[in-house]
């Protein structure tokens, strides 16, 4: 009985294997989902989503910084049992750091949107004075936007932090006033009445 011996030529049998390898690694990439991440549509948003949200994200941290302000400058009004100067340096310092928040808020929300950091600089100082000029407090209330997961994190974080520095200020201005601790007066000592000095007896 003759044995019959199948060759198979070497560029097959690497062919095979590249499709063999292939076929594995498509396997693996859909099994941990990175395939479907990449194959995925990436949404573009339009100029004027971006405009949208970017707008809607500074009104948000110019609120809490004048909701902030306002809350301490009313505080400040108050008949309050400090001293003014105690009062005056505590409010100043609420204030200037509640500007301080505000400032890095809109420069995180500049880096944000894509510019540099000088950049950011400068769009946060030009977005200070607009709103310098026209407070929100004082504009009629625009339509809700629902803000992108980043934005909506500075906005969160500037919120959270304005209402712990207006809190602070407020507890420390309504605080009572310091009683001085009495001081300790000496008790007068009693002198001592001079002992009668003896008199000689007259001799015999």
């Amino acid at each position: 009985m003759r044995e019959y011996v199948i060759r198979i030529p070497r560029r097959a049998l690497a062919a095979l294997a590249a499709v063999v390898a292939l076929v594995v690694l498509v396997a693996v990439l859909s099994t941990t989902g990175v395939l479907a991440r990449v194959t995925d549509p990436v949404a573009v948003a339009s100029p004027q989503v971006v405009a949208a949200q970017q707008a809607a994200a500074e009104r948000d941290i110019e609120r809490a910084y004048e909701q902030g302000a306002e809350q301490v400058r009313k505080v400040r009004r108050l008949n309050l049992a400090i001293s003014a100067q105690q009062a005056d340096t505590i409010a100043t310092k609420a204030l200037d750091d509640l500007k301080t928040l505000r400032h890095n808020g809109f420069v995180a929300l500049g880096q944000v949107l894509g510019l540099a950091a000088g950049d950011a600089e400068g769009y946060a100082t030009a977005t200070e004075r607009r709103f310098e000029q026209a407070p929100v407090s004082a504009q009629p209330s625009p339509s809700a936007v629902l803000l992108a997961p980043r934005l909506y994190a500075i906005v969160s974080r500037m919120s959270e932090l304005s209402t712990q520095l207006s809190d602070k200020a407020t507890t420390d201005l309504t605080a009572p006033a310091a009683t001085p601790a009495p001081t300790a007066t000496p008790s007068p000592t009693a002198t001592r009445a001079p002992s009668p000095t003896p008199t000689p007896s007259p001799s015999r």
